[in-house]
């Protein structure tokens, strides 16, 4: 199944609340290779297509965001953290062919190692403050970078796969989260490899980690190779399935009335 899941009703079943703030959306996963830049990169250029929008690589040591969205930027997070008051953030972002403004992870680990957590979320603070919607994208795991996007998103879309150590750290996470008194209703489940033949249902991954899927994305070789390319299927292929859930979620995200948007069009 690609895209959508209709809710149920129960306990599991909270339904987005109508956003009443610009989002600020941090895309994590306790576990590595879960595909979240993937999803970051797609989801930013969703919400690109509709309005001037950010995304940004928290990622700081080995960041993709770069390479999911074939950037050669001239300035990154490192380079705005030296800036410091002396320019705005906003006039050093990298701008991608959909028109979504991208502030990639420094260029190396050394370079990464230098900036302090405070310095680097001064910069983010600075961007969340311009007021568009902002994506942050985060590394696997838990660290100071992840908890410092948890504490700033308005939604937080939390990517799992179906196997069972990835079920295993979203638990984690979500207990982490509970823990730090944190909104767990903020946080939207997203399935990918949703189809895979190996390991849980995505019943079983709703039911472990008591929430329902947002979004279910199947395996399938056009995010592979979006990820190769640097070409997210929200931009080379707008038309597919996965691509329009994408959208659909950024539009869910906006607030935006998809009735009223195509009544508008005739």
């Amino acid at each position: 199944m690609i895209g959508r899941r209709h809710r149920r009703d129960d306990t599991t079943g909270r339904e987005i609340a109508a956003p009443t703030e610009i989002p600020v959306v941090a895309v994590v996963s306790p576990k590595g290779g879960n595909g979240k830049t993937t999803v970051s990169s797609n989801l930013a250029v969703g919400l690109a297509h509709r309005t001037d929008s950010v995304i940004i690589d928290l990622d700081i040591h080995f960041g993709d965001v770069e390479y999911a969205l074939r950037m050669r930027p001239a300035h990154r997070l490192d380079d705005l953290v030296e800036a410091g008051n002396r320019r705005d953030p906003m006039t050093m972002l990298s701008t991608h062919p959909s028109g979504l403004e991208v502030l990639c992870a420094p260029n190396d680990p050394v370079a990464a190692d230098r900036l302090s957590v405070d310095d680097a979320f001064a910069v983010v603070d600075r961007i969340v403050a311009a007021g568009r919607p902002v994506v942050l994208d985060t590394a696997g795991g838990i660290s100071d970078y992840s908890l410092g996007a948890l504490d700033r998103a308005t939604r937080v879309v939390m990517v799992c796969g179906t196997d069972v150590p990835s079920v295993q750290a979203g638990r984690k996470l979500l207990d982490t989260m509970r823990r730090l008194d944190m909104d767990l209703d903020r946080v939207d489940l997203l399935v990918n490899r949703a189809d895979a033949h190996v390991g849980l249902s995505v019943d079983d991954v709703e039911t472990a980690l008591d929430r329902h899927a947002v979004i279910t994305i199947p395996e399938h070789s056009s995010l592979a190779a979006g990820m190769n390319s640097g070409s997210p299927v929200t931009e080379s292929s707008p038309r597919s399935p996965i691509a329009v859930a994408f959208r659909h979620y950024a539009d869910v995200l906006l607030g935006i009335d998809m009735a009223a948007a195509v009544t508008g069009r005739r």
